[in-house]
């Protein structure tokens, strides 16, 4: 799936830029990013720059409204602002994020089949019952609308408590088809060499002096995975979906 974007690009969303602040962008957490960027020196390095060479490609699925769910600060936004018409973020935590919209992504407040594109970053980990989460976004999902999804087999724990599930690509399989979405793309994202690089970055950002190996790490992992990639282990996994025309509901 790694292409350059072949869709049409559309008018370009209506975003609302987020502050960064005085903390350096390449310090900030995954999972609470501002940018969509990925510095050598960070600690999350590794994770995010495969996350973000995919999420890229994955623009040519993209088009109309688009719903970030689990949105936090929106450091997609201007990635995928151009493919669409708007760009609509939700998140049920405002207090530490930027949404458009505050809601319980098991309860969205939006009417069926309203998105043409739905957008979930490293969120599914995070709720109870994704089972649930995945039906709730088919339901707000167009016919032939598009599901954008990432979501871990490997991280350590954060946002703690909420941080429930770690994911294989057969269990996200099993997800998508059971909201009756269809797989259309489930792309590993680095291999065992990124896994252990980053296992060693994150064990080390917190310890005096030894974070000081973290660029080290970043630069010498990211070599193996492009060198001799391992493919018997992963970090992530993003997911494409397509829910079904209106015509192929019917007739089931």
């Amino acid at each position: 799936m790694r292409a350059p974007p072949t869709a049409d690009a559309g008018k370009r969303a209506q975003v609302h830029e987020p502050e960064t602040g005085n903390r350096p962008h390449y310090d900030q957490p995954i999972e609470r990013m501002r940018r969509a960027d990925a510095h050598w020196r960070e600690a999350d390095y590794l994770a995010k720059r495969v996350m973000l060479a995919d999420l890229k490609a994955s623009r040519q699925f993209a088009r109309g409204r688009l719903l970030d769910v689990g949105c936090g600060n929106k450091p997609y936004a201007d990635l995928f602002g151009p493919y669409v018409q708007s760009y609509i973020g939700v998140d049920s935590d405002p207090h530490h994020s930027r949404p458009d919209v505050a809601a319980d992504v098991l309860h969205l407040p939006f009417a069926p089949a309203t998105f043409d594109t739905v957008l979930a970053t490293q969120v599914l980990e995070h709720v109870p019952h994704p089972d649930h989460m995945l039906e709730e976004l088919s339901r707000v999902l167009k016919p032939s609308g598009h599901l954008i999804l990432t979501a871990p087999q490997y991280w350590p724990l954060h946002e703690v408590p909420h941080d429930y599930y770690r994911f294989t690509q057969f269990g996200l399989r099993h997800l998508i088809r059971a909201s009756g979405l269809i797989p259309l793309h489930i792309e590993r994202e680095g291999t065992a060499w990124t896994l252990i690089g980053q296992a060693m970055c994150n064990a080390l950002r917190d310890r005096r002096g030894w974070h000081r190996l973290i660029p080290l790490i970043n630069l010498l992992f990211g070599l193996l995975d492009r060198l001799c990639p391992d493919p018997r282990d992963t970090i992530n996994y993003l997911v494409v979906a397509r829910k079904p025309p209106l015509e192929d509901a019917t007739q089931k």
